[in-house]
């Protein structure tokens, strides 16, 4: 089973990396900060900032409506057993000022130089991480698997320290193949399992205050989200794959595409482009 697993992702890797080649010099110039970006990705699959740092347009007002949007849903009952809610497309879809941050062409730019070829957009989730609860899912280390390289923008909604369940990876280079990881429920892998295989000291919580800014690449890392411990974590996670990803099954939109576009006749070729995905 596990050469099998092995051979599989070689075989992805070759794939990928020659799509990669074919798309050589399509990608934006980049600017120095954004560059930094981009090599911080590739060097350790994650990069922190802020939206203060990145300055780009809109993000004091996707701010705004991040707090609104979790204000609804810090009014809603959680499920037993339940420790992330998350807003309904039609709550984001009042918000059109969250969707349309994530189409900034020098986002896009970052995400091209990053992922090689050309990107989907997928939209973006609001959750509430409720504090306490059950170690499961996501709060244990992971890979995602819907591509060969991924980008996520995790953006804090408030602030968040150690006991605040910060997201926390382990960088490229103490990341173990997946072949090589036990695997305990899905591809779930338990805090001791993790630690026989990379010791604490590599792991890498992203801690920060409001309007911290992560850049991650969620299927080259191992990750989770810590368990909160006195409040609940506050977030938006902004998703971007390739335009032709491994597992296009777990790569839909997360708002209606086509009524977005439509609201938007401003939109450039490359916002477009970047929506309009027929995988």
């Amino acid at each position: 089973m596990r050469l099998k697993q092995y051979a599989a992702e070689v075989r992805n890797d070759v794939k990928y990396g020659i799509w990669r080649w074919q798309a050589r010099g399509t990608a934006p110039e980049l600017s120095a900060a954004d560059r930094a970006i981009v090599d911080g990705l590739n060097r350790e699959g994650c990069y922190v900032t802020s939206l203060q740092a990145l300055g780009v347009a809109g993000s004091d007002k996707i701010l705004e409506a991040g707090d609104a949007v979790t204000a609804e849903l810090a009014k809603l009952p959680v499920p037993e057993d339940e420790y992330v809610l998350s807003a309904a497309k039609t709550d984001l879809e009042r918000h059109p000022e969250l969707i349309g941050w994530g189409l900034d062409e020098r986002l896009l730019g970052i995400v091209s130089a990053y992922i090689g070829i050309d990107v989907a957009y997928r939209g973006l989730t609001v959750r509430r991480d409720i504090f306490g609860g059950p170690m499961d899912e996501t709060r244990m280390w992971h890979r995602d698997n819907e591509d060969n390289r991924i980008v996520k923008i995790i953006v804090y909604l408030n602030n968040v320290g150690e006991d605040g369940g910060p997201f926390e990876f382990l960088p490229v280079d103490r990341t173990p193949p997946s072949w090589r990881v036990p695997i305990v429920n899905s591809s779930r892998v338990t805090e001791e399992e993790m630690e026989r295989l990379a010791p604490r000291a590599a792991w890498r919580p992203c801690t920060g205050p409001r309007g911290t800014a992560v850049f991650v690449d969620t299927c080259r890392v191992y990750h989770r989200g810590r368990i909160a411990v006195h409040e609940d974590r506050r977030t938006l996670f902004y998703c971007y794959n390739s335009q032709r990803p491994l597992n296009p099954q777990w790569c839909g939109p997360m708002f209606d595409r086509d009524t977005f576009i439509a609201a938007h006749p401003a939109l450039t070729e490359d916002q477009r482009d970047a929506l309009r995905v027929g995988y």
